[in-house]
């Protein structure tokens, strides 16, 4: 039989308009196929950009807080170096001035300094304050000195914290902090 036969007859009609919806169907199915695959192409390559920008961000951050914690940590050494410095020389001064320095420090000093260090509103005056303490200046100085080495400590890491978010900012969007 001739395949061409088909193409004639009472079914002709039928049969051409079956293969032109057969090739219809084909050339639409190889369009759908090379557009999957441009769109795939088209995302990896948009992923691998990301990858590199992402890779690019995550080196500059972490040169960033390399470079801030080794200034922080520096700067400790050098704060803990002066703080042992001064207690040494505080030690030395109360030792060798016993005397001068066994004057008793009153009540409200002390309710003041200790008000003062744990951050909290002191307790109105009263008379008993007026009144000599149990502590004397000598005994105060070392927890004055310590005080201060504290202080000194939490401004510095609260500073180096502030450089590390700033820095960060700036990795990641290239921008500087609080700038449109």
């Amino acid at each position: 039989m001739n395949p061409l036969a088909i193409f004639s007859g009472p079914y002709a009609l039928l049969a051409k308009w079956g293969v032109i919806a057969l090739l219809a169907a084909a050339i639409g199915g190889y369009g759908w196929v090379k557009g999957n695959q441009h769109g795939t192409e088209k995302l990896t390559e948009y992923q691998g950009k990301q990858a590199t920008e992402s890779l690019k961000v995550i080196t500059r951050q972490g040169d960033a807080t390399e470079r801030i914690v080794t200034k922080y940590l520096d700067r400790v050494k050098l704060v803990q170096g002066a703080t042992t410095t001064i207690q040494t020389e505080v030690t030395k001064y109360v030792d060798s001035k016993p005397l001068a320095l066994a004057c008793l420090l009153d009540n409200r000093w002390v309710r003041l300094h200790d008000a003062a260090a744990a951050g909290t509103v002191p307790a109105a005056a009263s008379a008993a304050d007026d009144a000599a303490g149990t502590l004397s200046a000598a005994a105060a100085l070392p927890t004055v000195t310590q005080n201060y080495a504290a202080g000194n400590r939490n401004a510095d890491r609260l500073e180096a914290l502030q450089v590390w978010v700033t820095e960060q900012y700036r990795a990641s969007t290239g921008k500087t902090l609080g700038a449109p």
